[in-house]
Protein backbone atom coordinates (compact mmCIF):
# COMPACT_ATOMS: atom_id res chain seq x y z
CA UNK A 1 0.00 0.00 0.00
CA UNK A 2 1.62 2.70 -0.83
CA UNK A 3 1.75 6.37 1.20
CA UNK A 4 -0.59 8.27 -0.47
CA UNK A 5 -3.17 5.32 0.11
CA UNK A 6 -2.42 4.77 3.46
CA UNK A 7 -3.04 8.79 4.29
CA UNK A 8 -5.89 8.85 2.50
CA UNK A 9 -7.50 6.37 4.63
CA UNK A 10 -6.56 8.37 7.58
CA UNK A 11 -8.85 11.52 6.38
CA UNK A 12 -12.12 11.17 7.96
CA UNK A 13 -11.89 9.58 11.18
CA UNK A 14 -9.03 6.63 12.04
CA UNK A 15 -9.86 4.36 14.64
CA UNK A 16 -7.38 3.46 16.35
CA UNK A 17 -6.18 -0.20 17.14
CA UNK A 18 -7.69 -2.30 19.69
CA UNK A 19 -10.38 0.24 20.08
CA UNK A 20 -14.38 -0.95 20.75
CA UNK A 21 -16.29 -1.77 17.78
CA UNK A 22 -19.51 -2.47 19.93
CA UNK A 23 -21.03 0.32 19.15
CA UNK A 24 -21.45 -1.21 16.24
CA UNK A 25 -23.61 -4.29 17.41
CA UNK A 26 -26.00 -2.02 19.53
CA UNK A 27 -29.41 -2.10 18.07
CA UNK A 28 -30.88 0.39 16.36
CA UNK A 29 -33.05 1.91 19.75
CA UNK A 30 -29.74 3.00 21.50
CA UNK A 31 -28.92 6.31 22.10
CA UNK A 32 -27.42 7.73 18.75
CA UNK A 33 -26.08 10.54 20.72
CA UNK A 34 -24.11 8.21 23.29
CA UNK A 35 -22.73 6.22 19.94
CA UNK A 36 -21.26 8.94 18.13
CA UNK A 37 -19.59 10.42 21.20
CA UNK A 38 -17.99 7.34 22.09
CA UNK A 39 -16.95 6.98 18.10
CA UNK A 40 -15.91 10.39 18.48
CA UNK A 41 -13.71 9.82 21.43
CA UNK A 42 -12.08 6.75 20.48
CA UNK A 43 -11.61 7.92 16.79
CA UNK A 44 -8.58 10.29 15.61
CA UNK A 45 -10.39 13.07 13.94
CA UNK A 46 -9.15 15.26 11.54
CA UNK A 47 -10.49 18.42 9.94
CA UNK A 48 -9.18 18.47 6.58
CA UNK A 49 -9.73 22.37 5.26
CA UNK A 50 -9.39 25.17 7.53
CA UNK A 51 -8.53 28.64 6.48
CA UNK A 52 -6.48 29.63 9.95
CA UNK A 53 -3.42 30.04 8.12
CA UNK A 54 -4.72 33.32 7.15
CA UNK A 55 -4.59 34.34 11.28
CA UNK A 56 -1.41 32.91 11.71
CA UNK A 57 -0.14 35.11 9.43
CA UNK A 58 -1.80 38.27 11.34
CA UNK A 59 0.24 40.36 13.91
CA UNK A 60 -0.51 39.17 17.53
CA UNK A 61 -2.69 36.65 17.07
CA UNK A 62 -2.14 33.26 18.79
CA UNK A 63 -3.33 30.08 17.77
CA UNK A 64 -3.34 28.99 21.68
CA UNK A 65 -5.53 31.26 22.52
CA UNK A 66 -9.21 30.74 22.98
CA UNK A 67 -10.98 33.01 19.79
CA UNK A 68 -14.64 33.67 19.86
CA UNK A 69 -16.21 32.43 16.36
CA UNK A 70 -16.72 35.53 14.16
CA UNK A 71 -19.86 37.54 14.05
CA UNK A 72 -22.96 36.26 12.11
CA UNK A 73 -23.05 37.51 8.29
CA UNK A 74 -19.45 37.88 8.16
CA UNK A 75 -17.20 36.83 5.52
CA UNK A 76 -13.85 36.36 3.79
CA UNK A 77 -11.10 33.76 5.10
CA UNK A 78 -9.96 35.70 7.79
CA UNK A 79 -13.99 35.43 9.60
CA UNK A 80 -13.77 31.48 8.80
CA UNK A 81 -10.11 31.34 10.22
CA UNK A 82 -11.58 31.95 13.73
CA UNK A 83 -13.45 28.98 13.92
CA UNK A 84 -10.52 26.87 15.01
CA UNK A 85 -7.51 27.37 17.91
CA UNK A 86 -6.09 24.96 19.72
CA UNK A 87 -7.66 25.43 23.31
CA UNK A 88 -11.20 24.77 21.23
CA UNK A 89 -9.81 22.19 19.00
CA UNK A 90 -8.85 20.09 22.89
CA UNK A 91 -12.31 20.77 24.14
CA UNK A 92 -14.27 19.33 20.75
CA UNK A 93 -11.67 16.42 20.56
CA UNK A 94 -10.57 17.36 17.07
CA UNK A 95 -6.68 16.31 17.03
CA UNK A 96 -5.53 17.08 13.23
CA UNK A 97 -6.13 19.60 10.83
CA UNK A 98 -5.15 20.61 7.46
CA UNK A 99 -3.86 24.00 7.27
CA UNK A 100 -5.24 25.38 3.87
CA UNK A 101 -2.21 27.03 1.95
CA UNK A 102 -4.47 29.69 -0.16
CA UNK A 103 -5.20 33.25 -1.70
CA UNK A 104 -7.66 34.00 -4.37
CA UNK A 105 -6.97 32.29 -7.97
CA UNK A 106 -6.63 36.30 -9.58
CA UNK A 107 -2.92 36.10 -7.41
CA UNK A 108 -0.64 33.93 -10.14
CA UNK A 109 2.81 34.09 -10.74
CA UNK A 110 6.00 34.49 -8.45
CA UNK A 111 4.15 36.27 -6.23
CA UNK A 112 1.56 33.16 -5.76
CA UNK A 113 4.67 31.15 -4.82
CA UNK A 114 6.41 33.59 -2.20
CA UNK A 115 2.74 34.05 -0.72
CA UNK A 116 2.54 30.23 -0.78
CA UNK A 117 5.94 29.92 1.14
CA UNK A 118 5.07 32.74 3.70
CA UNK A 119 2.30 30.36 4.93
CA UNK A 120 3.81 27.32 4.96
CA UNK A 121 6.77 29.04 6.62
CA UNK A 122 3.47 30.06 9.41
CA UNK A 123 2.36 26.51 9.66
CA UNK A 124 5.87 24.84 10.16
CA UNK A 125 6.89 27.80 12.96
CA UNK A 126 3.73 26.89 14.43
CA UNK A 127 4.78 23.19 15.30
CA UNK A 128 8.35 24.46 15.84
CA UNK A 129 7.59 27.07 18.78
CA UNK A 130 5.01 24.56 20.69
CA UNK A 131 6.54 21.06 19.98
CA UNK A 132 4.95 20.02 22.85
CA UNK A 133 1.33 20.69 21.96
CA UNK A 134 1.70 20.22 18.06
CA UNK A 135 3.80 18.08 15.65
CA UNK A 136 4.44 18.17 11.78
CA UNK A 137 2.63 15.45 9.91
CA UNK A 138 3.27 14.67 6.37
CA UNK A 139 2.47 11.08 6.45
CA UNK A 140 -0.84 8.56 8.45
CA UNK A 141 1.93 7.51 10.96
CA UNK A 142 3.26 10.91 12.03
CA UNK A 143 -0.24 11.52 12.56
CA UNK A 144 -0.91 8.49 14.87
CA UNK A 145 2.40 9.15 16.36
CA UNK A 146 1.44 12.58 17.06
CA UNK A 147 -1.62 11.12 18.86
CA UNK A 148 -0.22 8.58 20.88
CA UNK A 149 2.40 11.10 22.38
CA UNK A 150 -1.40 13.26 23.12
CA UNK A 151 -0.19 16.27 20.15
CA UNK A 152 -2.26 18.18 17.90
CA UNK A 153 -1.36 16.98 14.15
CA UNK A 154 -0.71 19.84 11.66
CA UNK A 155 -0.76 19.29 8.02
CA UNK A 156 -1.01 21.14 5.07
CA UNK A 157 -3.24 21.46 2.19
CA UNK A 158 -2.82 23.88 -1.02
CA UNK A 159 -5.84 25.47 -1.94
CA UNK A 160 -5.39 25.67 -5.66
CA UNK A 161 -2.77 24.39 -8.59
CA UNK A 162 -2.35 29.08 -9.61
CA UNK A 163 0.26 28.61 -6.42
CA UNK A 164 2.39 26.20 -8.47
CA UNK A 165 3.23 28.38 -11.34
CA UNK A 166 2.37 25.90 -14.34
CA UNK A 167 5.69 24.23 -12.83
CA UNK A 168 6.47 20.53 -11.44
CA UNK A 169 9.76 21.75 -9.42
CA UNK A 170 7.41 24.29 -7.49
CA UNK A 171 5.29 21.37 -7.05
CA UNK A 172 7.76 19.15 -5.60
CA UNK A 173 9.28 21.91 -3.56
CA UNK A 174 5.62 22.25 -2.16
CA UNK A 175 5.60 18.45 -1.29
CA UNK A 176 9.23 18.57 0.26
CA UNK A 177 7.86 21.13 2.38
CA UNK A 178 5.29 19.21 3.84
CA UNK A 179 2.27 20.31 1.21
CA UNK A 180 -0.03 16.49 1.21
CA UNK A 181 -2.96 17.50 -1.04
CA UNK A 182 -3.27 20.26 -4.03
CA UNK A 183 -6.51 21.46 -4.65
CA UNK A 184 -6.65 21.40 -8.58
CA UNK A 185 -8.25 24.45 -9.28
CA UNK A 186 -9.87 27.12 -6.94
CA UNK A 187 -12.85 29.73 -8.27
CA UNK A 188 -10.83 30.41 -11.43
CA UNK A 189 -9.37 28.12 -14.01
CA UNK A 190 -5.57 27.85 -13.92
CA UNK A 191 -3.95 27.91 -17.28
CA UNK A 192 -4.28 24.28 -17.01
CA UNK A 193 -7.19 23.21 -15.62
CA UNK A 194 -11.20 24.53 -15.54
CA UNK A 195 -12.82 25.60 -12.40
CA UNK A 196 -16.29 24.62 -10.99
CA UNK A 197 -17.17 28.41 -11.12
CA UNK A 198 -15.55 29.84 -14.35
CA UNK A 199 -16.47 29.35 -17.77
CA UNK A 200 -14.60 25.82 -19.19
CA UNK A 201 -11.86 27.17 -21.06
CA UNK A 202 -9.75 24.11 -21.33
CA UNK A 203 -12.52 21.07 -21.14
CA UNK A 204 -11.17 19.96 -17.76
CA UNK A 205 -7.66 19.59 -17.90
CA UNK A 206 -5.34 20.06 -20.34
CA UNK A 207 -2.42 17.63 -20.96
CA UNK A 208 -0.07 19.16 -18.43
CA UNK A 209 -2.85 19.43 -15.98
CA UNK A 210 -3.05 15.59 -16.32
CA UNK A 211 1.02 15.54 -15.70
CA UNK A 212 0.07 17.31 -12.45
CA UNK A 213 -2.10 14.48 -11.39
CA UNK A 214 0.36 12.17 -12.48
CA UNK A 215 3.48 13.89 -10.40
CA UNK A 216 1.01 14.01 -7.82
CA UNK A 217 0.47 10.15 -7.60
CA UNK A 218 4.48 9.74 -8.04
CA UNK A 219 5.14 12.31 -4.90
CA UNK A 220 2.64 11.01 -2.43
CA UNK A 221 0.43 13.93 -2.68
CA UNK A 222 -3.32 13.96 -2.86
CA UNK A 223 -5.42 15.09 -5.09
CA UNK A 224 -8.23 17.18 -4.52
CA UNK A 225 -11.04 17.56 -6.55
CA UNK A 226 -13.03 20.43 -4.73
CA UNK A 227 -13.90 23.27 -6.17
CA UNK A 228 -12.81 21.61 -9.84
CA UNK A 229 -15.41 21.55 -12.82
CA UNK A 230 -17.17 18.08 -13.47
CA UNK A 231 -15.22 17.79 -16.48
CA UNK A 232 -11.85 18.28 -14.63
CA UNK A 233 -13.23 15.69 -12.00
CA UNK A 234 -13.94 12.99 -14.61
CA UNK A 235 -10.40 13.87 -16.02
CA UNK A 236 -8.48 13.79 -12.57
CA UNK A 237 -10.27 10.49 -11.64
CA UNK A 238 -9.35 8.67 -15.08
CA UNK A 239 -5.74 9.92 -14.88
CA UNK A 240 -4.84 9.17 -11.14
CA UNK A 241 -3.74 6.08 -10.52
CA UNK A 242 -4.22 6.79 -6.19
CA UNK A 243 -8.25 7.65 -4.46
CA UNK A 244 -8.85 11.30 -4.91
CA UNK A 245 -10.03 13.37 -2.07
CA UNK A 246 -12.82 16.12 -1.82
CA UNK A 247 -11.44 18.21 0.70
CA UNK A 248 -14.25 20.34 1.17
CA UNK A 249 -17.05 19.98 -1.09
CA UNK A 250 -20.61 18.45 -0.38
CA UNK A 251 -24.08 17.34 -2.01
CA UNK A 252 -25.15 18.68 -5.01
CA UNK A 253 -28.59 17.26 -4.75
CA UNK A 254 -28.96 18.96 -0.99
CA UNK A 255 -27.56 22.14 -2.17
CA UNK A 256 -26.62 23.15 -5.80
CA UNK A 257 -23.33 25.21 -5.20
CA UNK A 258 -21.59 24.69 -8.08
CA UNK A 259 -18.52 23.10 -5.55
CA UNK A 260 -20.90 20.87 -4.39
CA UNK A 261 -20.79 17.00 -6.12
CA UNK A 262 -23.36 15.03 -8.03
CA UNK A 263 -24.27 11.57 -6.50
CA UNK A 264 -22.84 9.92 -9.52
CA UNK A 265 -19.58 11.96 -8.91
CA UNK A 266 -19.67 10.92 -5.20
CA UNK A 267 -19.96 7.46 -6.29
CA UNK A 268 -17.41 7.48 -8.56
CA UNK A 269 -15.42 8.82 -6.26
CA UNK A 270 -15.99 5.89 -3.48
CA UNK A 271 -15.45 3.73 -6.24
CA UNK A 272 -11.96 4.12 -6.62
CA UNK A 273 -11.49 4.34 -2.86
CA UNK A 274 -11.62 7.93 -2.86
CA UNK A 275 -13.63 10.27 0.07
CA UNK A 276 -15.13 12.99 0.26
CA UNK A 277 -15.39 15.54 3.57
CA UNK A 278 -18.70 17.40 4.19
CA UNK A 279 -18.82 20.70 5.38
CA UNK A 280 -21.28 22.67 7.09
CA UNK A 281 -21.67 25.78 5.16
CA UNK A 282 -24.93 26.23 3.08
CA UNK A 283 -23.87 26.21 -0.05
Amino acid sequence: MNRFFRLALTLAIVVPEGASVAWAQQPPSADLAARARRIHAEAIVLDTHIDTTQRLMQSGWNFFERHEPPVRGQRGPGARGNHTDYPRMREGGLDGLFFSIFMPGSVTGPTAVKRSLEQIDAVRRLAETRPDAMALATTAADIRAAHKEGKIAALMGMEGGHMIDASLPVLRDYARLGVRYLTLTHSLNTTWGDSSSDQPAHNGLTDFGKDVVRELNRLGVMVDVSHVADKTFEDALATSRAPLLASHSSCRALTGHVRNMTDDMIKALAAKGGVIQINYLNS
